[in-house]
């Protein structure tokens, strides 16, 4: 059923009114509270989850979320793993190129607090990561924003991250070799974020290598391209991820199969553009040894029942899958999905050497309700509200968490080039923590040396 247009209207509104109430203005440091800037420091490069540059993707379009839709054809397809296909060829919603640029003076989601003490205390420069020359950033002093000699060293790397996982570490790697190149670095510290400490941890086990399909990363060209697809370890100080799912999340499964509402009447018409995100599939909750998902809690009184999430016929069947995919090509894009996302998980099982040779921070909470399963009715899936705590299906289908990522989700495998840290922080607010702070600032000063 079509909602009629002022709903539509309205719920649009309402939804960038909440993303221009989060993008709030990064802080300007006040000159007489930082140290001097140090140019000796080992490059750091964050790398966000999901974040604010949907909100320019939506600025043009306050009726449908369509522009967030990505291609579902057969080229597409073809093109997985190879990041110059979004460049080289637009959606066919005929959505623009993906811009960062629009994001320099706005509030890095999730780890700005971590921007502005390394900034203020530890004496890094914030650069753009195209032009590393180019330090004209809040955080910086102004003096050193009119420096256009010096390279920075601290990036904040904004990516498309609706992609593949594989093509944004292609990327990721390309961008490393730059600014080891910039900056005359060997190395690099990477800190991640959500989704973005999913990237990572793949870049150092395969560097931009697309290994599901056994093909390199098809960007640079002799040297820079050797290394672009050798592990990313090697040019790694160290790595820190917060708040990373590194199991999955619940809430991948929730958008991809139930559309968000506001006031929970009006839906905002998420579903169908998360469909086509092949990112979204890639943080499904992981499959136990058989592949099958412990997900769905039983409503007449049963156990928690396993699904075979990673069988295209288990979304067919369950009638997961929204409007008519009996189209040929649409099915073959789910197929594609279902199988690249297990291949993809599979690439992150385990201790791999290179990431394990790897000095790294796990950071991750244990202290807030975080979806872990849905309720399993004779109608279909209910997910029940994290407010909700009056449901009797509440305590089954929660889990302790950061309100996104479960505590379960959050752990890696031991092992003694690993440190962990424990928290009561919300999955955005890691930042804000002093002690994650700390922790994370120690951990660095160690790493660089």
């Amino acid at each position: 059923m079509t909602l009629p247009l002022r709903f539509r209207v309205r719920g649009a509104l309402a939804l960038l009114l909440v993303l221009a109430a989060c993008s709030r203005p990064a802080p300007e440091v006040a000159e007489g509270s930082r140290v001097a800037p140090r140019w000796d420091r080992t490059p750091v490069i964050f790398v966000p989850g999901i974040n604010r540059e949907v909100a320019r993707l939506l600025r043009d379009s306050l009726f449908s979320l369509e522009p967030l839709t990505l291609r579902t054809d057969a080229e597409t397809i073809a093109h997985l793993g190879d990041p110059r296909f979004a460049a080289d060829l637009k959606p066919l919603n005929g959505a623009l190129p993906f811009d960062p640029d629009h994001l320099r003076k706005t509030a890095v989601r999730g780890m700005q607090g971590l921007v502005d003490v390394l900034t203020r205390e530890e004496g890094y420069v914030r650069a753009n990561p195209a032009d590393p020359t180019d330090k004209d950033f809040p955080e910086n002093a102004a003096a050193v924003r009119a420096d256009r000699d010096r390279v920075g060293t601290l990036f904040v790397w904004y990516y498309d991250w609706r992609r593949d996982n594989v093509e944004t570490a292609c990327l990721l790697a390309d961008l490393v070799e730059s600014i080891r190149a910039a900056t005359g670095a060997p190395k690099v510290l990477l800190v991640g974020h959500s989704m973005g400490g999913i990237v990572i941890r793949y870049y150092l086990r395969y560097g931009g290598r697309d290994a599901i399909r056994g093909r390199d990363c098809p960007i640079g060209s002799g040297e820079p391209h050797d290394q672009i697809n050798r592990p990313g370890a090697e040019a790694v100080a160290g790595a820190v991820f917060l708040g990373v799912p590194h199991g999955g999340s619940a809430l991948a499964f929730r958008t991809l199969v139930s559309d968000f509402t506001l006031w929970r009447v009006v839906p905002i018409g998420l579903r169908e553009p998360v469909f086509s995100m092949p990112s979204a599939w890639q943080l499904l909750p992981r499959g136990l040894g058989d592949g099958a998902v412990p997900l769905l809690v039983e409503a007449g009184g049963g156990g928690v029942r396993e699904v075979s999430l990673y069988t295209p016929q288990t979304w067919t069947e369950r009638r997961w899958i929204f409007n008519d995919w009996s189209d040929p090509a649409r099915r073959m894009f789910l197929e594609v999905m279902v199988e690249r996302a297990e291949a993809f998980q599979r690439s992150l099982d385990g201790l791999h050497p290179d990431e394990g040779k790897t000095p790294r921070l796990n950071v991750y909470s244990a202290c807030r309700p975080t979806l872990a399963r849905a309720v399993l009715t004779p109608n279909g899936l209910r997910f029940v509200g994290r407010d909700d705590q009056n449901d009797p299906f509440y305590g089954r289908t929660y889990d302790p968490g950061d309100g996104v990522v479960t505590e379960a989700s959050g752990r890696l495998p031991a092992a003694p080039s690993l440190q962990t840290l424990l928290t009561c922080a919300s999955h955005n607010g890691y930042h804000e923590d002093s002690g994650v702070a700390r922790a994370v600032v120690a951990f660095l000063n160690q790493a660089r040396r």
